[in-house]
């Protein structure tokens, strides 16, 4: 058996991260948001630098999973970046 000795992932932004350090949070976008919007909030929150990945759960329209590094921010930096950019965001998971 061959020992894993590369960690590196790449973040659709183009930022390599160390997926020993992935964190994985639900995010509920509160409210009767057009899928429109849910959606330039996925884009919005891929393009992140500290952010892996985003995606809509599957059977949830507005639970939004994210992957973000730990050693850039927090699920709670993240949401209250949501807010303050107008989304009615709250964290359900992390």
């Amino acid at each position: 058996m061959q020992a894993i000795t590369e960690y590196a992932l790449r973040n659709d932004a183009g930022i390599q991260r160390d997926i020993r350090k992935i964190c994985l949070a639900l995010v509920w976008i509160k409210g009767d948001s057009a899928p429109e919007r849910r959606e330039e909030v996925i884009a919005a929150l891929r393009m992140r630098p500290d952010v892996v990945s985003a995606e809509r759960a599957q059977g949830k329209a507005n639970v939004v999973m994210l992957r973000f590094d730990r050693s850039c921010t927090s699920a709670s930096d993240i949401v209250l970046e949501l807010r303050r950019a107008g989304v009615a965001a709250v964290l359900v998971g992390c």
